[in-house]
């Protein structure tokens, strides 16, 4: 049975009816994801090089037969004769190259290219699990942008409320009721966009993962950001030149390019093969009755290409060109690489810094707001507006912890990814900061 068969069972086997957490997406995806999927069959398609570029240097063997009906009339010596008899016989063939140079670096160029699928999927396989992660963490921020955008809407129109009394009761101004109408207003509008966005989120992951979630774990209150491992960015950087996926490829992409140079040269040179063959033919005639051909042959055969029109010496200095083009397409990867590894190493260590900052941010907005109420309830040192600019920025600070922890976990990811190691265990340790249920729906 299939591997990933047998994981999606036992995975069936184990869930309870419960909200899927990012490890079941991405056993989900690796089951039944169409993308996935498809990286797994072009992988095994690629594996195939290998056989078909030995396969030039083994035996090639056919073999054929025919039965005729020969009909017609031949002129010999001024006298016309009736043909009329069967021609029926068979003939095997084979042929062994011994010295050829083009097939031996079409050999070589089946082994890289089997290397080479091997290295994208890798790098695919990776890629689809950042982008699973990501798709992931768009369905909860946009769920939890959600949830936010209620409440600040609930808040205003308790705002809008107590506007209203305090009118009532001569205390406040028309000022202050239109400025809650207008924020109130804003706030519904940014509720329908997000439950937009949603929307879009929910089928973004179940474009990855082949159903629609219905509800999925979130992130739990509590939020470590441990220290990376190595902590210094240049161990990273030599991780991410020699393991990355990327990087493999286009060095396999570079050998078979050069491959291709010897193939194209190798045709100025002679080629030789062994062949055997064994024909077996009855046929009859009036001169011949029952004639009975039986005979074998072996022996060497050698081609001396001569002139192609230049089409050979085209042919490499065209090769050549593409090797050029080989060697700094593997320079511009590298540096992409090297690139990328720094950006997401900044990531998970601004990251947890933003995060920190961020919590306190929380904290001090929820006790600026509850001392701007206060005073615009009691003392009358803060208006109105002060109470709904307060609302605005505790909201806000909530938004931006939430989306800055998925930022962080996220780098995580994509720098485990950068040096060709994300796998299982990357997804088991993100999969740790998710808990509570979700019900992604609006």
């Amino acid at each position: 049975m299939d591997r990933h068969c047998i994981v999606f069972c036992l995975l069936g086997l184990s869930l309870p009816a419960s909200a899927m957490d990012l490890k079941q997406a991405w056993d989900l995806l690796q089951y039944q994801g169409p993308i996935y999927r498809a990286a797994v069959h072009e992988k095994a398609a690629g594996e195939e090089n290998r056989a078909i570029g030995k396969a030039g240097l083994l035996p090639q063997v056919n073999a054929s037969a025919y039965d005729n009906k020969v009909n017609g009339t031949q002129r010999q010596n001024g006298l016309d004769r009736d043909l009329d008899y069967d021609s029926k016989g068979a003939n095997v063939r084979l042929r062994q190259p011994l010295f050829n140079k083009q097939k031996m670096a079409e050999y070589r160029q089946g082994k890289q290219r089997a290397d080479y699928s091997v290295a994208v999927f890798d790098a695919k396989s990776q890629d689809a699990a950042v982008r699973l992660a990501e798709s992931y963490f768009d369905v909860l921020l946009a769920s939890e942008t959600i949830l936010l955008a209620k409440c600040k809407l609930n808040a205003f129109e308790e705002q809008l409320a107590s506007a209203k009394r305090r009118m009532e009761l001569g205390a406040g101004t028309i000022t202050d009721i239109d400025e809650s109408v207008a924020r109130r207003d804003l706030a519904e509008a940014e509720l329908i966009e997000a439950q937009d966005n949603l929307v879009n989120a929910r089928r973004k992951l179940e474009e990855y993962i082949g159903e629609p979630p219905e509800s999925l774990t979130t992130l739990q209150p509590n939020f470590a950001t441990p220290p990376l491992l190595p902590s210094n960015l240049q161990d990273w950087l030599v991780k991410a030149q020699a393991d990355s996926p990327l990087i493999h490829a286009r060095r396999h992409s570079s050998a078979l390019a050069e491959e291709e140079v010897k193939r194209a040269k190798a045709g100025h040179w002679p080629t030789l093969d062994f062949v055997a063959g064994y024909t077996a033919g009855d046929s009859q005639s009036i001169s011949e009755l029952n004639q009975r051909n039986r005979y074998s042959s072996i022996g060497l055969e050698v081609n001396f290409p001569l002139y192609s029109g230049g089409g050979t010496s085209a042919l490499a200095r065209q090769a050549s060109a593409n090797s050029y083009k080989a060697m700094d397409e593997l320079d511009a990867t590298r540096q992409e690489v090297i690139t990328g590894t720094t950006r997401e190493y900044q990531g998970v260590q601004s990251g947890a810094q933003r995060i920190h900052a961020l919590e306190k941010a929380v904290a001090s907005n929820k006790r600026s707001l509850a001392s701007t109420r206060k005073g615009f309830k009691e003392g009358g040192t803060s208006t109105n507006s002060d109470v709904l600019n307060a609302e605005e920025l505790l909201f806000v600070a909530r938004h931006d912890l939430f989306e800055a922890k998925l930022r962080y976990l996220m780098s995580r990811l994509r720098l485990a990814s950068s040096v060709g190691s994300l796998g299982d265990d990357d997804i088991d340790h993100i999969n740790n900061y998710l808990g509570p249920e979700l019900l992604v729906t609006n």
